[in-house]
């Protein structure tokens, strides 16, 4: 069943808003349908929306950036494609390439400048993100109705000088801020238990800092603790849900900056004067973790299901790897001048485990190699279906790391190898 509400404002889940004016539909980050990724993200709270429903109220789309969580091709299958898509007018335009061959009309908006959405009462204004590494063509939003104005950062990056300008520019009624981490570090990582639990409580500090300092900045007459609606159902794999933040305790953090705060779960409306139409209690978070698990045992024949059937690895996996790598270190090379410093080796699980390495030291130039190392800075165990994904465009390093069966064990970071890996989402210049 729908949930249906008077409220302009309404949470479907995760990073997507249901935003109402006029009589007209604004959505972001249309995650509709589970899973995401190499079948490992879910929703929690699970969704309560009749997902074709909200596709046919859906006038104009908003995506804020490439990752599957907030770009997510099957959820884009339910809408009509005559539906305009709004991103940031990005320097590089993959992005921009990726949403035009679903075959939508997309429409950049320059960035910091208030553009219209056609057809409706919104304007909105793109904020590009402040942090290089993870950028992944990352943005805010503001959106400005004749009745308020809506800012959401979902879990982009934004520097003190942005948000004043928001704070500037606009009079912000309702801010919906990031207050999780979303990275796969620590959380994948081989180390001593007790020092990932030292970087995750100091990630999760950190994140709720930044939720507060955000609302102190924009002054909102509401702050929501908002995008951290996904989770690891696969029993393997609950453990990791161990790194996202409660938005209970995001909200006792919130006193004293003078924003008033509001939680909302899947199918709740946030009211003109701030007040919630709310669907479903808040959990608090010593319940949050429970609730989770008692919803995945329930669910797990379809999520170990789902997880099978996400990418069968075709023959010839490792050369067809070895040939992506090798061509960015070629195209890219000369603007990661770190990589030549490093040794990268893999395991590969599966059917038959392999392993393999990238040698960019070697004097010979032989950099690929089969076999093991006798050192290397890092070393990542991937599963075989998952690294398919990545190679066929599915999904991105990012979301590798956080599915099922992937570890990470560092002797010295490699910075530059990474960038190199996630050059299509960097604004790193190709060699022609």
């Amino acid at each position: 069943m729908p949930a249906t509400t008077a409220c302009p404002i309404e949470l479907v889940g995760h990073a997507t808003l249901l935003v109402r004016s006029g009589g007209r539909a604004l959505l972001t980050d249309p995650w509709l349908v589970d899973p995401m990724g190499c079948g490992s993200g879910f929703h929690f709270p699970p969704l309560v929306h009749d997902a074709e429903a909200v596709a046919a109220e859906t006038d104009a789309i908003y995506i804020s950036h490439i990752h599957p969580d907030h770009f997510h091709p099957p959820s884009l299958e339910l809408f009509a494609k005559t539906t305009p898509i709004y991103i940031g007018d990005y320097t590089r335009k993959d992005f921009r390439d990726a949403v035009a061959e679903l075959g939508f009309p997309v429409l950049e908006v320059p960035f910091q400048t208030l553009a219209p959405v056609e057809g409706t009462p919104f304007r909105i204004a793109i904020v590009e993100h402040d942090y290089d590494e993870s950028a992944a063509y990352d943005s805010s939003l503001v959106v400005e109705t004749p009745e308020y104005t809506l800012f959401e950062n979902n879990d982009c990056f934004l520097s003190d000088e942005k948000y004043r300008w928001v704070a500037s520019a606009f009079d912000v009624d309702f801010a919906f801020l990031g207050y999780s981490a979303a990275s796969f570090f620590p959380i994948c990582f081989e180390m001593p238990e007790d020092e990932k639990q030292r970087l995750l409580d100091e990630a999760a500090e950190r994140r709720y800092r930044d939720f507060v300092h955000a609302a102190e900045l924009l002054a909102p007459r509401v702050a929501v603790p908002f995008a951290s609606g996904a989770r690891f159902l696969l029993a393997s794999a609950l453990w990791k849900n161990v790194s996202f933040n409660s938005p209970v305790e995001a909200l006792r953090r919130l006193d004293g900056c003078g924003a008033r705060g509001a939680i909302l779960n899947p199918g709740d409306g946030l009211r003109l004067d701030g007040s919630v139409d709310r669907h479903a209690p808040i959990l608090e978070q010593e319940d949050e973790l429970p609730a989770l698990e008692s919803y995945a045992r329930s669910v797990q024949p379809w999520v170990e299901r789902v997880q099978r059937e996400a990418a069968v690895p075709q023959p010839g996996l490792v050369d067809r790897f070895a040939e992506h790598v090798l061509g960015l270190w070629r195209s890219v090379g000369p603007q990661v001048p770190g990589v030549a410093d490093t040794v990268i080796a893999y395991v590969l699980t599966g059917d038959e485990e392999e392993r393999f390495y990238f040698d960019f030291t070697a004097a010979d130039g032989r950099v690929f190699r089969r076999g093991e190392p006798e050192r290397y800075d890092m070393r990542y165990t991937y599963p075989a279906g998952g690294l398919q994904l990545v190679l066929d465009g599915e999904i991105d390093w990012d979301q590798l790391h956080f599915t099922d069966a992937v570890s990470v064990h560092q002797v010295r970071y490699a910075r530059d190898f990474y960038k190199m890996l996630r050059s299509d989402m960097l604004d790193l210049e190709r060699a022609s």
